[in-house]
């Protein structure tokens, strides 16, 4: 095993750790590794008294652990913490948050409204071309009711294609807003998202 490997695993078993703990503890061990290497210590030697990156890992996570790290997080936030936030998001949802999100929902029913247009040119086009051809075995065939069967055909080519583009902004805008959400409750509660696993 490599140094390269032993810190990966390692940096995997303290995942519970906040971040700012756990690059800390890397860091640690990293200068560590360093300065033998320096003193000209060979690196399976090294590996070797540092021990399983597991083990060396838990060894942290108990000090952590009594020195009261939460795994969650640096700290567990305070009533007067989530108190403050919550006055925070109400007091910016006011005058940004509720004008954003009223344009956000607006864009949102605009794709959804495009993608349902979608839906009803398709269904005008196929209704076109029904119509058209019965009125051509009717009538004989003209240039006109020619005409007409290829205009019911591009009607609902387009709307094959209002469908899914119109459809797939639609998803996207509705998980953008779900996440904004999220995050706002994420930032209420103080609990943060450990982006480093």
């Amino acid at each position: 095993m490599t140094y390269k490997q032993w810190e990966k695993k390692f940096r995997r078993a303290l995942r519970s750790l906040p971040r700012q703990e756990r690059d800390a503890a890397v860091g640690y061990y990293a200068e560590l590794y360093g300065d033998k290497r320096d003193a000209g210590l060979a690196e399976e030697d090294i590996l070797a008294e540092f021990g399983d990156p597991a083990a060396a890992a838990g060894r942290i996570l108990e000090d952590a652990e009594s020195a009261g790290v939460h795994a969650a997080g640096a700290r567990q936030a305070t009533a007067g913490d989530t108190a403050a936030r919550t006055a925070l998001v109400v007091i910016g949802a006011l005058f940004l948050g509720i004008p954003l999100l009223a344009a956000a929902l607006a864009v949102t029913a605009a794709f959804a409204a495009a993608a349902l247009s979608g839906v009803a040119c398709v269904i005008a086009g196929i209704v076109q071309f029904g119509y058209f051809a019965v009125q051509m075995i009717a009538d004989g065939a003209s240039g006109a009711y020619v005409a007409h069967l290829g205009i019911g055909l591009a009607a609902a080519g387009a709307g094959c294609l209002l469908i899914p583009a119109f459809g797939w902004l639609t998803k996207q805008c509705i998980r953008l807003l779900g996440a904004a959400f999220a995050e706002t409750g994420r930032f209420i509660t103080g609990k943060r998202r450990d982006t480093h696993a």
